[in-house]
């Protein structure tokens, strides 16, 4: 079930009460909904909450939300209650906005940008303030950690200068890819991933998981067809920028605004893996034996054995091979430092 929380309508609320709608999402009802900000006005804001996302300080939205009343800022906030929610809200209901502002990690954020894809509104700028785990696309684009409630004037500073920057979107299966897909070892570790753990232990809990199916690893085998080139690998990575799992430099030439997909494929044993992922903090698992780089503007992949093997899409499941990933003609606006 859909539903949006206005909490406040600066004409219509006297408190902080939120009300409840189904359906669309108004914001300001006495302002005409077809009106685009001016630079004498306050741009319109949507707030896309993933509740749940694990965030140490759970007090920094209030404060950001008293902050937009104070600065008299046109604002209404969907909270999502289960995977998708955002997409479909998007894709589905009535809602106007100049700022899309998204609380939650890369997994929500690609549920915005799928939804604003389904709707024919890329042109509407976003701001992932991620509160994930790993908050792959807030370190490309320099904003990480602003969640907090100590760094509200910086939150405010950047929602009214708007510097933006365009990046690309490959779609899989004809789905968005913001940041990055894989198949074998990290999809396993997303899949078998521990929810209760996550919530518990952070970042450990993938360690865990990790540690699970490394002795795994090198017994799964991929066909990886990538622009007329033809591989068996034991897994592979799709990558839309540099960072992978956090800060850690995957693709030291990736880059979100080009079209281009980087391919990082490993093909080895048990001690190949382990010397990946002893290389990855240190930016150097792509200089590893075993490990090769490469760019494409197109790459499919299928299972080599009768198994269901799981995709991972942006830190989350996806679905099951095969898949392909293609570069697009469409992008979206992301704020930036």
């Amino acid at each position: 079930m859909l539903s949006c929380a206005l909490l406040k309508s600066p004409n219509h609320l006297k408190n902080d009460d939120a009300r409840h709608h189904q359906g669309s999402c108004p914001i300001n009802t006495a302002a005409d909904s077809t009106a685009q900000a001016t630079p004498q006005s306050k741009p319109t804001l949507l707030l896309i909450c993933n509740p749940i996302s694990g965030y140490s300080d759970k007090h920094w939205l209030k404060a950001l939300c008293e902050r937009l009343d104070h600065d008299a800022y046109p604002w209404a906030r969907y909270d999502t209650q289960a995977g998708g929610d955002a997409t479909r809200f998007l894709a589905e209901e009535t809602w106007q906005a100049d700022l899309i502002i998204v609380a939650g990690g890369d997994g929500t954020i690609n549920e915005v940008a799928s939804g604003l894809y389904a709707a024919g509104r890329l042109d509407v700028p976003v701001l992932p303030l991620s509160t994930g785990t790993a908050n792959v696309l807030a370190r490309e684009l320099g904003i990480n950690g602003l969640a907090s409630s100590h760094k509200i004037d910086k939150i405010m500073a950047l929602i009214a200068d708007s510097p933006t920057r365009r990046v690309h979107l490959p779609l899989i299966n004809g789905k968005v890819m913001l940041l990055m897909a894989g198949v074998g070892f990290d999809a396993w570790v997303v899949h078998t991933l521990d929810s209760n753990l996550k919530k518990r232990m952070g970042k450990l809990a993938y360690v865990v998981s990790m540690l699970k199916q490394v002795p795994k690893a090198s017994r799964r085998l991929y066909r990886v067809i990538s622009d007329g080139k033809n591989q068996t690998v034991n897994a592979a990575i799709i990558s839309n920028g540099r960072f992978y799992a956090g800060s850690y430099t995957l693709c030291p030439n990736g880059m979100l605004e080009e079209s281009d997909l980087v391919i990082t494929t490993i093909s080895g044993n048990t001690l190949t893996f382990i010397l990946a992922l002893c290389a990855m903090p240190l930016g150097l698992m792509h200089k590893c034996p075993g490990v090769e780089q490469f760019s494409a503007q197109e790459v499919s992949i299928e299972a080599l054995n009768e198994a269901e093997e799981p995709v991972q899409l942006d830190g989350d499941d996806f679905g099951l091979l095969p898949c392909t990933v293609r570069c697009s003609e469409h992008s979206i606006e992301f704020l930036h430092r």
